[in-house]
């Protein structure tokens, strides 16, 4: 690969998919309310209706991004090509959820095929590499957990995804963190051209979108946006051999999401929980002191004292913006020692 293929993909590609990301948001906002999918804000006093799925913004101009990808980096097509299949498979999966309401077993279920690409074209290496220990060899427990790694990203995602900018924060502290670490990684004699630039395309894509969905958000991501942004960061994380970064990364998302799961003891779509907060007249958001209410993150922060939704969100990125930075000490102390 020349420079010049290098800055189209580096530099180039990631602020074209910047570009359309903000330009098709409104687009894909208007096509959302035409056809009646919205959802309203529960947090908000006035209850707004805001379009729904409009996370479709953030898989076609993603998936664009990559599809030109695969005629500059010929030697990556086949990484392209699994990443491109996986995550889409599950914003399929999201999008179906959107209009249907998919039961959350079969919902979780589904996630877990999401693998079948990466397994498929062989673009997975099954040894992990750990902080001063390097390369090790666990290839039949790495393919056991391997459905499991996706699976959880992409559902991690959608359950964080409740206030209004959170997931696309979260989320933007997380590629941040495989960019960096696939740089740290490329210094160091391990050149990993595509885990750069696959993590910048998705990063601009979510930064072209944050405008729309930030407090007070104009659009909802929906699941199609949540599962298929993180099954891109599972299945990134495989294919880059990022595991431990990627780990480290979503630790807020992974907490919240293993608190969910036991506190209303298995898998239950939102619609079928008690709400874990209450939002007052004023604004506030409270926990939901009701013993059955899932133990979110955000039921957690907001146990001794109410917070704004604004203030909640800051809290989350505030988590996110720690794991991020652990996570690059992570990938330093693997990568560079």
């Amino acid at each position: 690969m020349d420079i010049v293929q290098m800055l189209m993909l580096i530099v180039i590609l990631p602020l074209a998919i910047l570009a359309l990301s903000n330009i098709i948001t409104p687009k894909i906002a208007g096509l959302m309310l035409s056809k009646g999918i919205v959802g309203i804000d529960v947090h908000k006093p006035y209850k707004p209706r805001i379009p729904e799925a409009c996370g479709l913004t953030l898989l076609l101009s993603t998936n664009l991004g990559l599809s030109l990808a695969l005629f500059l980096d010929i030697e990556s097509q086949a990484k392209i090509l699994a990443l491109i299949f996986s995550s889409t498979f599950a914003g399929i999966v999201g999008f179906l959820d959107d209009l249907r309401k998919l039961d959350a077993k079969t919902k979780t279920l589904l996630t877990f095929l999401a693998i079948i690409p990466i397994i498929f074209f062989k673009v997975y290496v099954p040894r992990p590499v750990l902080p001063f220990i390097g390369a090790t060899r666990l290839t039949l427990i790495y393919l056991a957990i391997m459905p499991f790694a996706i699976a959880v990203t992409s559902n991690a995602v959608n359950m964080i995804d409740a206030f209004n900018g959170i997931m696309i924060t979260s989320m933007t502290f997380g590629f941040a963190a495989l960019l960096i670490s696939s740089i740290l990684k490329s210094i160091n004699g391990q050149l990993d051209v595509f885990t750069v630039y696959s993590s910048a395309i998705i990063l601009a894509a979510l930064l072209g979108y944050f405008p729309y969905n930030k407090y007070p958000a104009r659009v909802f991501n929906g699941d199609i946006g949540s599962l298929f942004v993180g099954a891109y960061f599972g299945s990134l994380a495989i294919i880059g051999r990022l595991e431990i970064v990627a780990i480290t990364a979503m630790m807020p998302l992974i907490m919240n999401g293993f608190n969910i799961i036991t506190s209303i003891k298995g898998l239950r779509e939102r619609r079928e929980i008690i709400r874990p907060t209450i939002v007052s007249k004023n604004g506030l958001i409270y926990a939901n002191k009701n013993l059955e209410a899932p133990m979110t993150l955000a039921h957690l922060l907001t146990l001794k004292s109410p917070l704004a939704e604004k203030e909640l969100v800051k809290a989350y990125m505030l988590l996110s913006a720690i794991s991020c930075v652990l996570a690059i000490v992570m990938a330093f102390l693997t990568y560079c020692i």
